[in-house]
């Protein structure tokens, strides 16, 4: 785990945000299914795909819980103040 000190600025910090959590798990599921990202820090910014794409900072930004009627790769970075952007969270979701 880095422990760097930290730093100032949007995602500019020497500390890695945590990957957000991506609930439920991957898996297997009836359709629809509701989806519902977390991430550990106060204040973080969630950016989510539900295409399979490689989330960026220009991605849709989360909200909320959100459902998905078809089989997805869900994945969502995490971007707070004084942290270097997160690792990417992925979920996979075949729908029935």
């Amino acid at each position: 785990m880095n422990m760097g000190c930290g730093g100032y600025g949007s995602g500019m910090g020497m500390t890695t945000a945590p990957a957000p959590a991506i609930s439920p798990a991957s898996g297997t599921y009836p359709t629809p299914l509701t989806v519902s990202i977390q991430d550990g820090l106060q204040g973080a910014t969630i950016y989510v795909t539900v295409d399979g794409s490689m989330p960026t900072l220009s991605s849709p930004i989360y909200r909320g819980p959100f459902t998905i009627t078809q089989s997805a790769k869900v994945q969502a970075i995490a971007v707070v103040n004084g942290y270097s952007t997160s690792p990417v969270g992925v979920a996979n979701f075949t729908l029935q």
